[in-house]
């Protein structure tokens, strides 16, 4: 009997012990009150770690593809008090490395390489950019997936299809594209409107016009991506020169 309340109050003991342990770690300086000047509804940058130094406010809605007032590769820490995920990048336009930070948590850079962001509504979301793009547009952009810079197309007639077409000569170097127009596009090697892709020993696989149909994106495969230089707008694929 005795032994038995012996171990009991080892018991209570012990608890007690783990409690205090707990209770000192729920209340350590580290984390007690790092980003809590961040509002609720905002992002806030630092340019320290642990939410110290300087800070910089977004809120939903704004999603800059270039940060101004020197904060370019600045921040070393991040709060997300957003109901989105905040998606940071290391090159302007939203290029470069991603990083995808879930709603209510904080973020630790070891080196300030952040020089845009953006709020999205799933991690998913991040890795896109084609929402870019307006509407009766093409739009062409550097990297994968509708991410880096952006150019917007604008439809002028073409004199001889008398389709819609834009030529962009030896500039640019698509890889990837979306098509927000009513019409299919058919994409050139050429800055006139033509050109073949030939591909395999002695280029015995050849292809034509590379389409991308009416809403749809892409990520540019090889052996188009880089090469496209001209494109036309068409009602029917068959109109592809």
């Amino acid at each position: 009997m005795n032994r038995q309340r012996t171990l009991r109050r080892w018991g209570l003991a012990l608890a007690a012990v783990l409690t205090l342990i707990c209770s000192a770690f729920l209340v350590s300086p580290a984390s007690a009150d790092a980003f809590d000047d961040c509002a609720s509804g905002r992002l806030c940058l630092y340019s320290a770690s642990g939410g110290a130094g300087d800070r910089r406010d977004f809120a939903l809605g704004n999603n800059p593809e270039a940060y101004d007032g020197g904060w370019d590769d600045r921040a070393l820490s991040a709060m997300n008090n957003t109901t989105h995920w905040a998606c940071f990048y290391t090159a302007g336009a939203y290029g470069g490395t991603v990083k995808a930070v879930q709603p209510g948590a904080s973020v630790e850079y070891p080196a300030a390489t952040g020089s845009s962001h953006k709020l999205a509504p799933s991690s998913a979301h991040c890795y896109t950019g084609y929402e870019r793009c307006p509407d009766n547009r093409v739009c062409t952009f550097t990297e994968p997936n509708g991410r880096g810079t952006m150019t917007v197309h604008l439809p002028t007639p073409d004199p001889v299809t008398k389709n819609y077409g834009n030529s962009y000569g030896t500039a640019a170097a698509p890889a990837s594209v979306v098509n927000r127009t009513l019409k299919h596009a058919c994409f050139y090697p050429q800055a006139d409107f033509t050109g073949t892709w030939t591909e395999g020993t002695g280029g015995t696989t050849r292809y034509g016009a590379y389409v991308v149909l009416r809403g749809d994106s892409t990520t540019v495969p090889a052996p188009f991506k880089g090469t496209f230089r001209s494109h036309e707008l068409v009602q029917s694929t068959q109109e592809c020169q």
